[in-house]
């Protein structure tokens, strides 16, 4: 739930969205996610955890509109450090995992 709002992920998208929450506020290097979610697969890539970070900007600016506002709002929330992995930027009250 984002601003009130329900955004629906798949499962794998929830398990990226809850690691990075363990992690809030701390850039996650790409290979601690992909040996976190990915360890089984030998093909993981990078650019498969910015698919999922991509589709979780879709899905929030689905659920709260799509206006420049809130896409930058977004795009913050869900920083991607090119070269050195992902960080979600958000404070407790903004973002309920369930």
């Amino acid at each position: 739930i984002f601003m009130g709002k329900e955004a629906k992920i798949t499962a794998r998208g929830f398990s990226l969205l809850y690691f990075l929450a363990q992690h809030k506020q701390e850039v996650v290097s790409y290979n601690s996610i992909l040996d976190e979610l990915w360890k089984d697969e030998k093909d993981a890539i990078y650019t498969r955890i910015i698919s999922h970070i991509y589709k979780f900007r879709i899905k929030i600016l689905d659920a709260i509109g799509h206006n420049e506002d809130n896409k930058k709002k977004v795009k913050d929330i869900f920083k991607v450090i090119s070269g050195r992995g992902v960080m979600l930027n958000i404070n407790d009250k903004e973002l309920k995992i369930s």
